[in-house]
């Protein structure tokens, strides 16, 4: 093999890629393409800490097909890991090079600078705690050998007189329990109730340990609350990249790999189970609690989601009309999910608004309460999928735009996610068109370095090139169009082959010793993003027939971070008083935890449901004449109030090519 043949290395989840020399080792190709892996023995092999997985199979969004194969052969240190570990579908980054095109999921536990997942409950939300499961202490009438009722009657009549409960039914691993538990307590048990109808568990004495998990099923990534269900406090929020990235990064790459591969939906399905029961163990070990004391999981996450988290195929969302296999609540028994929780523990998803507006959408609602307002709220998701609302009290309207992986850093040039080394915040000097930047992991901007610190940029991240984008503008780099300025005098924008590239970071500031750049194909897909979020959102107030929202609230941790200025200056949001823009952080799990802990908030999630129409875009022949207008800085047509004294020059002439 030619030593200068070049091989296609992409790293997961991080997204970022690029080609290396046939033979680099996979390590030094990943500290070149800005991931670095844990070492703690030099690359020789015997720490393990740089445990990397080799996808197999073709990757048509990438343009690849990968294989375990592609890598030189398991070295000796690696064969005594598998021997140890007795897996060997793992390999060590420090001992095998680079012979072919390779995907490599990176697991968290092998990032050096661990991946930011920014999805923190939000503790000071008042929640009236009424959950579906909780614990009773009973005592017992003692066996005699005078009376010959079984033991389930004798509590069964303890429950009925004590408690005034009837019609109970005593779950399997409940009666397994029974006797033991009468006879450890002294005839005094605890029993774990679920509805008021069904015995989960039944414990010797005073056992008021009763936990339940609130998870949010992202695209991107898993995040599960373990609660106290008896005080409703937070005991321990774990999170996770969504592994599922490695098969595709929006929802119809996901759909299109259920589609074309017979293992698809297993492969999804698994994938997602594994990663739950790891944040569940993760959750119950920092608590101080065994899993089996979790008794009840509540789960959002969007329609294709829910379908692979519950193993049901989501091809027909993938296709008009875009049907549910179901859009109401489903509730199941963990076990049969093989989720790592008690035997008898219960899972219910919440319900979806149809299409692809689901059950993060409805938690959201749930968290945020817009349907019991005056005022004209617009709510919005920004993700692979922006999820919209619109609405108030007397009327509320939803939709799903497909703004693709762009704002998580896919499709940029140098896009990664949030994570230590991500260009996060920019600045560009409106007369000279310098930047300054800020990068996770470091406090100061760019300008004030004064040596160059710890973590140095390997990347930008949504935030940053929402950001950055918007700045062009100001500074008057960027054309109303999304065009770089031919007439623009700032030493960064340079010229390629009659194309503008935007120098961000020069090489000597860089990790990787290459410049960080936005190119004109960085801005036009962003264009795309936020054009398909904009038109979205006017398609759902010229339907409602507004002209204007009252309030504007951000959610998911995307949301979180932009900064609301520039995200409405780059027009991925309408006009607004800037004031009555805000985030609402992780609005999807904080409903979960909402409706984990108030059983009453669940069933008022039929009655959102019943409230907000659902309007599918792709039929609505306007949608496409509303994205175009989008594409410009901020709009072509739309005006902003709010931005007047700060944008650089009326828009109406301003829309883009094509």
């Amino acid at each position: 093999m030619n030593d200068e043949h070049q091989h296609h290395v992409i790293l997961m989840p991080s997204g970022l890629r690029g080609h290396v020399p046939a033979g680099t080792p996979l390590m030094e190709a990943a500290r070149g393409l800005g991931v670095e892996l844990e070492t703690i023995c030099n690359g020789q092999g015997t720490c393990h800490k740089c445990r990397v997985h080799i996808e197999s199979g073709d990757f048509p969004k990438h343009g690849i097909t990968s294989s375990p194969a592609h890598l030189s052969p398991p070295s000796e240190r690696e064969q005594q890991m598998f021997r140890q570990m007795d897996d060997d579908s793992y390999r060590l980054a420090c001992q095998a090079t680079v012979e072919g095109d390779v995907l490599v999921f990176v697991p968290e536990n092998s990032l050096a600078r661990k991946q930011i997942i920014r999805k923190s409950a939000n503790t000071r939300r008042r929640i009236t705690v009424q959950p579906s499961v909780r614990p009773l202490l009973t005592t017992v009438e003692p066996a005699t050998l005078d009376s010959h009722p079984g033991d389930w009657e004798r509590l069964e009549a303890a429950l009925a007189e004590q408690h005034h409960l009837t019609g109970l039914r005593l779950e399997l691993p409940a009666l397994r329990q029974l006797q033991a538990a009468l006879r450890a307590g002294k005839w005094q048990v605890t029993v774990i109730l679920r509805d008021n109808r069904d015995i989960l568990a039944v414990r010797p004495g005073l056992a008021e340990a009763v936990y339940g998990l609130a998870v949010d099923i992202g695209t991107t990534t898993v995040v599960a609350h373990l609660c106290d269900l008896c005080s409703g406090e937070v005991v321990a929020t774990e999170a996770a990249m969504n592994p599922q990235v490695t098969y595709g990064e929006d929802v119809m790459s996901r759909i299109s790999y259920v589609m074309m591969r017979e293992d698809g939906l297993d492969t999804l399905h698994g994938t997602i189970i594994n990663t739950l029961n790891t944040l569940a163990e993760n959750a119950a070990q920092s608590a101080g609690i065994q899993t089996d004391e979790i008794y009840d999981m509540v789960v959002v996450g969007n329609t294709t989601m829910s379908h692979l988290f519950l193993g049901v195929s989501p091809l027909e969302i993938g296709r008009a009309p875009f049907a549910l296999a179901e859009r109401d609540a489903v509730d199941v028994c963990a076990r049969d999910l093989k989720l790592a929780l008690n035997p008898a523990a219960a899972v219910h998803v919440l319900p979806a608004l149809g299409g692809y507006v689901g059950a993060d959408t409805v938690a959201a609602l749930l968290a945020e309460t817009p349907y019991d307002k005056e005022v004209v709220s617009l709510v919005v998701d920004v993700g692979t999928n922006a999820e919209i609302v619109l609405g108030n009290r007397h009327w509320m309207l939803a939709a799903s735009s497909p703004t693709g992986p762009a704002f998580e850093g896919a499709q940029i040039t140098h896009g990664m996610r949030a994570a230590p080394g991500a260009i996060e915040q920019v600045r560009v000097d409106r007369q000279t068109g310098e930047p300054r930047f800020r990068v996770i992991g470091v406090e100061s901007w760019s300008d004030a370095w004064e040596t160059p610190p710890e973590v140095l940029p390997v990347g930008i991240c949504g935030s940053g090139i929402i950001d950055a984008i918007a700045e062009l503008y100001l500074a008057g780099v960027l054309l109303p169009d999304g065009h770089f300025n031919p007439d623009s005098t700032s030493s960064q924008l340079q010229w390629r082959n009659g194309r503008g590239v935007y120098v961000l970071a020069e090489a000597e500031q860089t990790a990787t010793g290459q410049p960080i750049v936005i190119t004109q194909k960085d801005v036009r897909n962003i264009q795309l993003a936020k054009g398909a979020l904009y038109a979205g959102a006017k398609l759902l107030m010229l339907r409602a027939g507004v002209d204007h929202v009252d309030r504007i609230m951000l959610a998911g941790a995307f949301g979180s971070h932009i900064d609301t200025e520039r995200a409405m200056i780059l027009g991925l949001i309408p006009d607004c008083d800037l004031k009555r823009v805000y985030a609402v952080g992780n609005a999807a799990g904080d409903g979960a935890r909402i409706a984990l802990l108030n059983e009453e908030k669940r069933q008022e999630t039929k009655r959102i449901v019943a409230h907000v129409r659902h309007i599918e875009l792709s039929a609505d022949m306007a949608f496409q004449e509303a994205f175009v207008d989008a594409l410009a800085l901020p709009h072509a047509t739309d005006t902003f109030p709010h931005l007047a004294h700060i944008l650089p020059a009326p828009l109406e002439e301003a829309k883009p090519e094509g």
